[in-house]
Order: structure tokens, then sequence, then C-alpha cells
């Protein structure tokens, strides 16, 4: 499945890498055992001439209903039905190994019952599964893909196996900063890497932030909603003094964000001192700083966010694309400050991280 984005330059870019890691996990899926039917569901505007692969049938969004994510996965099951069946997001498998993809459709295409494996039971990206009933019975329950292990191990009770965390598991495209960080990836598919290759913004702070995490003894800040799974991959496979300030985890998924209830105690230090001043005492403690600013953003205006151009505008360090008074101040504080700081969403302090230790240790990184 691929959605659509707006008109700004940051968000076309953002939609043409997932279309190019679309492309790439199509020939991966193409090319597994009993894989016999590809489908894409986006947007008729989304539509793109992949790269020379099998046949894909395009299955355009309806124009006139409002998207919802699960009844939409709903009525795919239902028009192309099989017993089993992988669900993708288009930019959810950039470093996904073609074993790891076919090991899990070896094991839900034998299983005796209802069985699902996917990349993160909290928060799934994609699944494959033998019960599209399961999903077809409860479209409701599904507001996004992320709900889809824990909606069906809970309470349609299938058998929901989560993988082991890693980059190719956990990292997916979401931001900016996500392509940013796979343009030092060494392992991205052809498609993508043909893509990032002439990508208009660089590694942003990637590089110079990750010859700090790299350096022994190195001080690093993780900041925002801090997987504790990818906390713990970094201290394990560097030697960098890391300092955590990690709240309002599942801030999406319990409701508080929509509900206006999202509190941050860093946010509210940021907001005593100023973003200028808060930068230059981060920098007096760590010397890069990994930055998930959605929990800082969400408790600005009552749980709504800035717009998605002004995110990626901020992530990408652009302060002069950015709207949003507030935010413009805060992202020409991040862009001034004395040390490398990378701006993003969730990715920054989870997946992304598993991929920035994969390219520390393949010596890539320069």
């Amino acid at each position: 499945m691929l959605g659509s984005e707006g008109a700004s330059r940051a968000e076309r870019w953002v939609v043409g890498g997932r279309q190019a890691a679309l492309t790439d996990a199509l020939l991966l899926a193409a090319g597994l055992p009993g894989i016999e039917h590809l489908v894409v569901a986006a947007p008729r505007d989304a539509w793109f001439s992949p790269l020379p692969s099998p046949a894909v049938t395009w299955d355009f969004d309806p124009p006139a209903e409002p998207f919802h994510f699960g009844q939409r996965l709903s009525s795919l099951l239902q028009r192309y039905p099989a017993d089993a069946f992988v669900y993708l997001g288009a930019g959810s498998a950039p470093l996904l190994l073609p074993e790891t993809l076919a090991q899990a459709v070896a094991d839900v295409s034998h299983s005796a019952g209802p069985l699902a494996v996917t990349n993160n039971l909290y928060s799934s990206d994609w699944l494959v599964a033998n019960c599209p009933t399961a999903i077809s019975d409860r479209p409701n329950r599904f507001a996004n893909d992320n709900a889809l292990g824990w909606v069906l191990r809970t309470e349609a009770g299938v058998e929901v196996r989560s993988l082991p965390g890693s980059a190719a598991t956990r990292l997916d495209i979401d931001t900016p900063a996500d392509l940013q960080l796979l343009g030092l990836h060494p392992a991205v598919g052809p498609a993508l890497s043909a893509y990032l290759r002439q990508q208009p913004f660089g590694p942003g702070p990637w590089a110079a932030a990750g010859r700090r995490l790299a350096a022994p003894g190195g001080q690093v800040a993780l900041i925002g909603r801090v997987a504790s799974g990818a906390w713990a991959h970094v201290e394990a496979h560097t030697q960098a003094w890391i300092r955590v300030f990690s709240e309002e985890r599942g801030m999406t998924a319990s409701g508080r964000l929509a509900a206006g209830q999202v509190k941050s105690l860093l946010g509210a230090h940021l907001a005593r001192l100023g973003p200028t001043a808060f930068f230059e005492e981060l920098s007096k403690l760590v010397e890069a700083a990994f930055f998930d600013t959605r929990v800082v953003m969400a408790g600005w205006d009552a749980g709504r966010l800035p717009s998605a151009a002004d995110r990626y505008a901020s992530d990408l360090l652009r302060p002069n694309d950015v709207m949003h008074a507030r935010l413009r101040e805060f992202t020409a504080a991040a862009a001034g400050a004395p040390i490398p700081i990378v701006l993003g969403g969730h990715g920054v302090v989870a997946g992304d991280l598993y991929g920035l230790v994969e390219i520390i240790e393949s010596e890539s990184l320069v």
C-alpha cells in the first residue's frame, strides 16, 4: 500500500523514496516461492511506472470515499482472495532481507492454525498472515497498519510472531530523516539506492552525529520516544556514553496525542529556556543528539502537530521553509547548535539507530 504526500519539496522527496522502496519490495516479493499475485493499492495520483518486474496490478483508492486503512485492506483481501497474504507498507522494508520474508511466508503457509508474522507486534509496518477474515471481520479496529499485529493477537486470538529488532525489521520510511540515513547505508535496494544518489538534501547531520556515536567514549543524547531495544542495541554495539531522555512512548496508539494530553518535561524545560539556550545547554552535556521532535511539538498546540510540510522542513534543518513560527525558531536553533542535532520522528530514536549501527560496523561512514 502506497499513500500520497503533499506538494512541498520535502514531502515529494519522501513519497519518491517510498516509490523507489516499493519497486525494490515488488522485486523482492516476486522472487519468493509461493507469491502468485502482486497488488499495489494507492491513490490514482500516486501511480508511477516501476522498474521492469513481473506483472503488477494497480488498485486505486476510491476517490469519493475517505481513506480508512482497515476498510481499505479488508476490501483488498476480499477482492484478491487467498489463503495467505503479505501486506507491506510501501516504505516499510527498505532493508528487509529476502530470506527473512521468505521464512515468514513459509511459516505462515505451512501453519496448521491461524498465524501472522510481523516486523513489530506493537507497531506493525508489514505482516504475513493466513487469516484474512480476522482482518475483514473487524476493519474498523485498524485505523492504521501499526495496529495489525496487536489486534490480531489480543482480539482475534491469532498467534502473532514478532521478529527481533534490527534495521531490517524496524527501519521504515516515514520522514526525510529516514531517507537521509538510508542514503548512507550500503545495503539498500537498487531502485532506492539510485534514487538516493540523486537526493537534493544530502545526509544532513547523520554522518557527523554518527562519527560521535562511533567514537570510543563519544557523548550522545537520545531524546523522545526512545525505544528500549534500540537503546540497548546501541549500547551493545558502540563504546559511546548515552544519555536517554525518553517520554510519551505510545502517545499516538494510546489516544493521548489526539486528545491533546501529551506532556513533556523536556519540552517544558525547552520552553523555559528558549530553543537557542536549550541547545547551548545540551551541547555542554553531549557531542551529538538524536531528537524525536514530535513529542515536543505535540505539547504546543493541544495535540495538533504542525503540517507535514513544516515537520519535514524542520527535519531537514531548513527553518526558512517552516511556516509554523514556534517550529521555525526551534529549527533555526537546532541548525545553529554547536553540535550535530538529528531531527525527525520516532524513527531517529528507533529503527534508524539500528541502521546507523550497521553503517558504523560496515566502516562506510566517512
